[in-house]
C-alpha cells in the first residue's frame, strides 16, 4: 500500500509528463474525402524542445500518390538549433534537407546541392503553428523551402499566411489550440481537422 506521503510526488510526476509531451492528430480531408492523417507532438527533451510533424497522405491525380513527409524540428528557448525535413513520394526520396545552428548561424544542406549559410536567426517555423498560436508573430519560416511566409491576423484566432510563392494558407486557433488549417501550397487543396 502507497503512503500518503507519496501521493503528492507521484501527482507531481504525472503532471511533469503531461507539460512535457503534447501529441496532436489531424486529418486530411479534400472534397469531403479523407486523404490521409498528420501527426503532430512537441515534447521538452532536457534544455530543448523538440517538434515533429509526420503526413501520411494517399491521393488519387493522373496517378495514384502516396506521400510521406517528416519534419523534426529542436528549440533552444524561442531559436531554432536544427531541422530535418524528409518527403518521400510513392517509396522514393523526393526531397530531404538538414539545417543546423552554428556559432551564428546555420548550415544548410538541401540533397544534391551545396551546402548554404543562412544569417538569421530563425525564432518561429511552420511546424510551430501546431502547437503555439503565432500572437505577435509576423514572419513564419518554412522548413520545407527554407523562405520565409508574411502573417496577418485577420480576426481574432485566424491568420493567413502568405508563402514565398504567392500562395496563401490559413490557420484557425480555439483556445490556442489549432483547430483547422486550410493549405493551398501542396498537391492539392486541403483542410487539416484537429481530432478530439
Amino acid at each position: 500500500m502507497m503512503s500518503q506521503r507519496m501521493y503528492p510526488f507521484l501527482f507531481a510526476v504525472l503532471l511533469s509528463w503531461s507539460i512535457v509531451a503534447q501529441n496532436h492528430t489531424y486529418d486530411i480531408i479534400s472534397k469531403k474525402d479523407t486523404l490521409g492523417t498528420l501527426q503532430v507532438s512537441k515534447s521538452k527533451q532536457g534544455e530543448h524542445l523538440v517538434y515533429y510533424y509526420h503526413v501520411d497522405m494517399k491521393v488519387k491525380l493522373l496517378m495514384n500518390v502516396h506521400m510521406k513527409y517528416t519534419i523534426k524540428a529542436t528549440y533552444d528557448n524561442s531559436r531554432l538549433l536544427s531541422a530535418d525535413v524528409n518527403n518521400v513520394i510513392n517509396e522514393r526520396s523526393h526531397h530531404s534537407s538538414q539545417m543546423k545552428w552554428q556559432n551564428s548561424s546555420y548550415i544548410l544542406t538541401i540533397k544534391n546541392k551545396k551546402p548554404q549559410k543562412l544569417e538569421t536567426e530563425i525564432t518561429y517555423s511552420g511546424i510551430r503553428l501546431f502547437f503555439d498560436e503565432p500572437l505577435g508573430v509576423n514572419k513564419v519560416f518554412s522548413e520545407y523551402t527554407t523562405k520565409n511566409g508574411q502573417l496577418t491576423k485577420i480576426d481574432k484566432s485566424i491568420y493567413e499566411l502568405t508563402l514565398h510563392n504567392g500562395k496563401k494558407n490559413r490557420y484557425f486557433y480555439k483556445n490556442e489550440e489549432l483547430v483547422k488549417a486550410t493549405i493551398n501550397n501542396s498537391l492539392i487543396k486541403f483542410d487539416l481537422i484537429l481530432r478530439k
